[in-house]
């Protein structure tokens, strides 16, 4: 498959993250964790605004409602009104507060599968080192919770096959990517196996998404690109860029082939394409977002 480079938003972001497609509003939004920023690009127009977060965000979700976003900030499920820029508290989820919520999607029945990691640095400045203390949890549209997975250290990527038969996620500290069965009927998990594990050279895995054709694309931190993996789990394409903190991608666009890709600026020495937001052409295209019926 080809990707076309189209677009770079230089716009310096601390860490981009958490990026999704919205139909309804033709447009794309992330989030920046560092700056405590929301993002929205609208494909229309090429306008871009930008929104203050009351918390470090983590990811956004899409939500039945008009005008809303279901966004993950590190202290619990907030719902925003896009049109008079609110924040109101929707749920907590991780009861451990010295984890914080860092990655997550929907499934077909309109769940939610939210992951977290421990908060280093924790709120008085000290780094604390990682572990596997995080969790991965299920959320119900009526906001029932369930632990489903335990000792993951850095929860990334989730996402799932185009016959919803499978779930993907990835632990980028142990820099391995898992695939689980899933039972859409009971929106249950079981048999996880490891379904990839790339070199060192390329990084560690952290957001992603899937195509049309069940090929995994996962953005490589620390690996200056992104890779588009074959649903047996061998990396089929790598695509580098001028940023080596590379941290989500996703598809949008109407027919779902414009490319998005997130990346971060943490680095000591500046990269020219550290913490930008660039877009791509693919002749492949993506899946659309689940959405939560609230």
């Amino acid at each position: 498959m080809n990707l076309t480079f189209k677009k770079k938003l230089n716009i310096n972001c601390g860490l981009a993250e958490g990026c999704i497609w919205s139909e309804a509003d033709n447009a794309f939004y992330w989030i920046d964790i560092v700056k405590s920023h929301l993002y929205k690009y609208s494909l229309k127009d090429e306008s871009l605004h930008r929104f203050d977060t009351p918390n470090q965000p983590a990811n956004i979700m899409l939500v039945q409602s008009s005008g809303l976003l279901l966004v993950s900030l590190f202290d619990g499920l907030y719902i925003f009104n896009i049109k008079n820029e609110s924040w109101k508290l929707w749920l907590n989820v991780e009861p451990d507060k010295k984890l914080r919520i860092n990655d997550g999607c929907v499934d077909v029945s309109g769940n939610i599968w939210l992951g977290t990691m421990l908060m280093s640095p924790d709120k008085n400045g000290n780094e604390i080192e990682m572990g596997k203390f995080g969790h991965l949890f299920k959320v119900t549209p009526d906001k029932s919770v369930t632990l489903e997975k335990e000792a993951i250290a850095i929860f990334n990527l989730a996402t799932f096959s185009p016959n919803n038969k499978t779930f993907y996620y990835a632990d980028s500290f142990t820099n391995e990517i898992y695939s689980c069965d899933f039972d859409q009927k009971n929106a249950s998990l079981s048999n996880q196996t490891l379904f990839c594990k790339l070199e060192d050279k390329f990084g560690h895995p952290d957001g992603g998404t899937t195509d049309s054709e069940g090929f995994i694309w996962s953005a490589r931190w620390d690996g200056n690109g992104f890779g588009r993996i074959s649903p047996n789990g061998e990396l089929s394409q790598f695509f580098h860029l001028n940023a080596s903190q590379v941290t989500n991608t996703c598809f949008g666009g109407k027919d779902l082939k414009t490319l998005l890709v997130t990346t971060a600026s943490l680095t000591e020495d500046n990269e020219e394409d550290g913490g930008s937001i660039q877009l791509f052409k693919s002749d492949i295209a993506g899946l659309s977002p689940n959405i939560i019926p609230i």
